[in-house]
């Protein structure tokens, strides 16, 4: 199997949550099939073309944060046509749903559990670091759920704090039975990442929108659109709200979901 891996964080400003707050650090991971990895790579791509083509936008990369935001060259579309773009992967992801691992750590991730037996490095991830921690335990996860049914995995983490190339998780993965392959990898180059990189802002941006105070109708068509692909992931809980629900609404939920895990 693939796995791309992208990290999603902030705003860092105060929310208001108990739960959710600006220190948090997460990072998502998007599980892909051997057999599908060379024709989304393929289409990716062609996508890309095509976009150039029909609308003057020339990028090398589907860049989701600068999409939402209409940052160069994505200012170049129509107001509200970047919106399409979101649409558009939706609906790509709800034909297939590739599976989706989800690691968060911050202050109450800390205070649940203990790290003090953590080593202080491992690889080049620095176990003392929000980021590095989120990247350790992701990569954690996926070992732990497939080690019944061990295959060869490959997996791809966006750059940012090593060099395209460098490898990452030969250490935790070390007595794998069968054959792995990890390295940071640049998102241009890479189009998996691309997705993860759509889940991950889709899924950071919809948690953010959740605490914010007065939604406007595109905050609310987002949160819905991220909703409607049912994400295909154990980490994800859905709920239902009035349109107008609050922080309490969200932390209420929150404080009732800890206590069915026994936190």
């Amino acid at each position: 199997m693939h796995i791309a891996i992208d990290d999603t964080y902030g705003p860092e400003n105060d929310t208001g949550s108990k739960f959710i707050t600006g220190k948090r650090r997460t990072h998502v991971a998007v599980v892909f099939p051997d057999e599908d990895v060379n024709n989304i790579r393929e289409q990716i791509t062609n996508c890309l073309d095509y976009i150039e083509k029909q609308t003057g936008v020339l990028s090398k990369e589907f860049h989701f944060v600068d999409i939402y935001n209409r940052k160069e060259p994505w200012n170049k579309l129509p107001e509200h046509m970047n919106l399409i773009f979101f649409e558009f992967f939706a609906d790509i992801y709800i034909r297939y749903r590739w599976p989706v691992y989800i690691q968060t750590i911050d202050d109450r991730t800390i205070d649940d559990h203990n790290f003090s037996q953590l080593p202080k490095k491992i690889e080049r991830l620095n176990l003392s670091k929000r980021d590095d921690q989120s990247v350790f335990f992701l990569l954690l996860q996926i070992k732990i759920d497939h080690k019944g049914n061990p295959t060869p995995i490959n997996v791809f983490l966006d750059e940012g704090k090593c060099k395209p190339g460098t490898s990452i998780g030969q250490i935790i993965f070390h007595d794998w039975t069968e054959p792995y392959n990890g390295s940071y990898c640049s998102s241009e180059t890479e189009p998996l990442l691309q997705i993860a990189d759509f889940l991950g802002y889709s899924i950071n941006r919809s948690t953010y929108l959740s605490t914010k105070k007065n939604r406007t109708n595109i905050d609310n068509w987002f949160i819905d659109l991220v909703h409607s692909m049912k994400i295909n992931s154990k980490h994800i809980q859905s709920f239902t709200f009035s349109e107008d629900f609050s922080v309490a609404d969200l932390d209420e939920f929150h404080s009732k979901d800890r206590k069915n895990k026994g936190l």
